[in-house]
């Protein structure tokens, strides 16, 4: 999950992409072990000025996934 940094050049295609993933493959987040490695990412990530609305929503998106699989 090293590409959900805001220091990576293409954080935005990499955000994006993980989003559209979990959209198809929910199941992906039962394992928790992702759910650990986005969950580490996502405040960081998340605190970024860089960060466009867009992503901004999409890694909110992803948060409330992680949320369910883990409830």
């Amino acid at each position: 999950m090293a590409g959900i940094a805001p220091e990576h050049g293409y954080v935005e295609l990499n955000i994006h992409s993980v989003w559209a993933l979990l959209q198809v493959r929910p199941d992906l987040l039962q394992s928790g072990e992702a759910a650990r490695a986005l969950r580490e990412r996502l405040p960081i990530t998340l605190d970024s000025r860089e960060l466009s609305a867009r992503g901004r929503r999409e890694l909110e998106s992803i948060r409330y996934a992680i949320r369910l699989a883990e409830a």
